[in-house]
């Protein structure tokens, strides 16, 4: 954890997310303390460990808790970011979540060079609808876990519609418990996401973006049962963000919820799994709702962002509420 003006550091994020992960399958036996090893912290341990934290920040000695807060928009109109004449490139563009991102930049926000790169290369559909509204689409087959192949795809975009933004929502899940994950399942996720993630960053370095946007998951920050690896990868790419910011480069990480089935991630999801979030308090969201927040989150300006539905009254109703949520 990276306090203002501490670099961040995107390999102990991802190591954070798993230990979330850890934390909830199996409640109070772990806690996570990031100290910066002075005296003063090493002696304040043991006595911030006690009041039941599970997740704590010490700097000389001061412990810090950690804390969801809420998010203000901004009273002014941002800077533009989207701009008509570049071309914006959506990793994962071909999914459910990308189709929808494609659709909505393309109807609400002007946007008219789209490249969707996804593993399938395969949307008559989607890319017939997009240009009957005016874009011009090139759906390009990549795997983005290949550095090669990433050079190859950010070198087919036209000079004249140089690059302005990325959007980076490539991801697969590989589900199961903390004691069940082995390397391999591992690799299966980082792969299109942290792989993806990282070769984006660097290749496109040298380049004027306005916007680099990755989608993350609210179980980096708040842990997911039988998600370790996911958390871990989406953990990596808050931090990569938070990472960018501190570079003077755009950078947006965002945390999402769930979206309602057929949409994102959740599409794999049941109508029993969909009820089982809602009684958790954080009922999947309505395509349109998540497209506002994607709105309302790239006009913050800040680095990590989590669009999530909390249902307040549900989350009071708990005999407990999540540590990190208490401060909402």
């Amino acid at each position: 954890v990276a306090l203002d003006g501490e670099p961040v550091d995107p390999a102990l994020a991802a190591a954070w997310g798993l230990v979330r992960s850890a934390q909830s399958e199996h409640p109070g036996r772990f806690v996570l303390a990031d100290t910066d090893g002075t005296e003063a912290s090493e002696a304040a341990l043991a006595a911030a460990v006690a009041t039941g934290e599970p997740q704590l920040v010490l700097r000389d000695g001061n412990a810090f808790a950690l804390r969801v807060g809420r998010l203000a928009l901004p009273s002014e109109d941002p800077a533009p970011v989207w701009d008509a004449e570049g071309t914006v490139l959506i990793t994962g563009g071909t999914g459910g979540l990308g189709g929808l991102l494609a659709r909505h930049l393309v109807a609400e926000h002007g946007v008219r060079h789209l490249v969707l790169a996804s593993r399938r290369g395969d949307a008559v559909e989607l890319v017939a609808e997009l240009t009957a509204h005016g874009a011009d689409v090139q759906v390009v087959s990549c795997d983005v876990s290949d550095r090669d192949a990433v050079a190859a795809l950010l070198d087919g975009i036209p000079a004249e519609h140089p690059l302005m933004a990325v959007i980076h929502a490539a991801g697969v899940l590989d589900d199961g418990v903390v004691d069940s994950l082995t390397p391999e399942r591992l690799a299966t996720v980082f792969g299109p996401k942290v792989d993806g993630a990282v070769h984006l960053d660097e290749l496109t370095r040298d380049l004027d973006l306005s916007a680099f946007i990755v989608f993350s998951s609210s179980s980096a920050v708040l842990g997911g049962a039988g998600q370790g690896n996911y958390a871990a990868a989406n953990a990596f790419l808050d931090a990569l963000a938070q990472r960018r910011r501190g570079e003077g480069r755009p950078g947006l990480s965002l945390g999402w919820g769930a979206w309602a089935q057929g949409s994102g991630m959740t599409g794999t999801l049941g109508e029993a799994d969909m009820q089982r979030m809602a009684r958790m308090g954080m009922p999947a969201m309505a395509p349109e709702q998540g497209l506002a927040l994607f709105d309302a989150a790239v006009s913050t300006g800040a680095p990590v962002v989590l669009p999530v539905l909390l249902d307040m009254a549900v989350l009071r109703s708990h005999a407990e509420v999540p540590h990190l949520l208490r401060g909402l």
